[in-house]
């Protein structure tokens, strides 16, 4: 798309927010001010159509427009015109679309927020943070979200070329999906410490913890580390499940919004294990990992060690428009135990850890993972007033 266009809908994007954002967020306007940016916005549309270098179809410049609303509410929202609505019917919305890649749209390309442990994208060394450029060959700019999470969902071969920070060369990666799932829980022995790694959320996960709590009582462990880093989807009924192992009461989470089927969740008086606790995050923490973060940070019950989690603990639906098109939006959003919305930057840990030395000393993102420091883990067992140095010992045996 030439820069000419970009503007364009640039300020067709600005102007129906303003005309939209109204009727989307329930403000009230007056009348005048409804008219004058309409007015504006049909001023540009018809100079556009009238004057620009080549002809420019009104759907063209209408379906980019709309897509730029949705844009505007958040990144996990988006507009299928109905010109599309026939592949749509055939797109499942999923977390992790067979080859363990969970992604969203940043700065125009396909954003991984996480890869799926023991999946193929993750065997393969795709890692958060790692931008999408192509997909078989077609850049990711021009696809939205949808069509992107639809084009990795196949059952042949699917290629990428992937660019990751400090790096301009692209790497190559060919993925075929595979069958990974359920996935289990792991739990070590660091030192006096229980460290427990939850991969995903799913069903089963609650009471697979349960089982491993009753086993670190049983052991006599009174220091206990949970790692929900690196997940960033899967079962919210879960997470909350599994936060309930933990507390005796308090709320664990709420959902709100104005056309959802608003909620909360309490917890009961039973609970396995009642030790000291520490939950790892990061920014690939997302969705039921947050709420999972969140009610043991906002009840009290232990401290959470990293970096801030993604801010994506929603619940969206798509509804169709008379158009025959739709759109994909949120409808409603988890809290903290204090009401709070996770989505509004995530859940802050209660220790920060600076990741900023180690990134400096591989600023070309060379180092493979399992060769890299934990630095967040390392922090969490010297908060237990373990030797940091098991937390190697704890990537040999991963």
């Amino acid at each position: 798309m030439t820069k000419s266009k970009i503007a364009f809908l640039s300020i067709s994007v600005a102007l129906l927010v303003l005309l939209l954002g109204g009727a989307v967020f329930g403000q009230s306007r007056q009348k005048s001010n409804i008219y004058r940016p309409l007015s504006i916005f049909a001023e540009v549309f018809d100079l556009v159509r009238s004057n620009y270098v080549e002809p420019v179809s009104s759907d063209q410049l209408l379906d980019g427009a709309f897509s730029g609303v949705t844009d505007a509410i958040d990144e996990f929202s988006y507009y299928v015109p109905p010109s599309q609505m026939a592949a749509y019917k055939n797109f499942s919305e999923g977390d992790d679309n067979g080859m363990g890649l969970i992604v969203t749209k940043r700065f125009g390309y396909a954003f991984v927020m996480s890869t799926v442990p023991g999946s193929p994208a993750a065997k393969a060394g795709i890692e958060r943070g790692d931008f999408i450029e192509k997909v078989d060959g077609q850049p990711t700019q021009k696809m939205v979200i949808w069509q992107v999470r639809s084009a990795l969902d196949s059952n042949r071969p699917v290629h990428l070329q992937v660019l990751r920070g400090g790096q301009t060369k692209r790497d190559e990666f060919t993925l075929q999906r595979a069958q990974f799932h359920p996935l289990a829980i792991t739990e070590q022995q660091l030192g006096s410490v229980a460290y427990v790694k939850i991969p995903y959320f799913e069903k089963g996960t609650a009471a697979q913890l349960a089982t491993i709590l009753e086993q670190v009582r049983k052991n006599g462990t009174r220091k206990l580390i949970v790692d929900v880093r690196n997940n960033a989807g899967g079962d919210v009924q879960e997470a909350i499940n599994s936060a309930d192992e933990f507390l005796t009461s308090g709320l664990i989470t709420s959902l709100e919004g104005r056309h959802a089927d608003k909620r909360q969740w309490q917890a009961d008086r039973a609970t396995v294990y009642d030790g000291d606790l520490e939950v790892l995050t990061d920014a690939s923490s997302a969705s039921g990992a947050e709420i999972f973060a969140a009610a043991i940070k906002g009840n009290g019950r232990g401290k959470t060690v990293g970096l801030t989690t993604y801010g994506k603990a929603i619940v969206q639906r798509f509804i169709p428009l008379n158009s025959g098109g739709g759109v994909f939006m949120t409808i409603g959003h988890y809290t903290t135990p204090e009401l709070k919305a996770i989505k509004d930057g995530g859940v802050k840990p209660d220790v920060t850890v600076d990741l900023t030395a180690q990134a400096l000393r591989d600023p070309n993102n060379l180092i493979r993972p399992e060769d890299r420091e934990d630095l967040i883990l390392e922090k969490a067992l010297s908060l237990y007033g373990e030797n940091a140095s098991l937390a190697a010992e704890a990537k040999k045996a991963a």
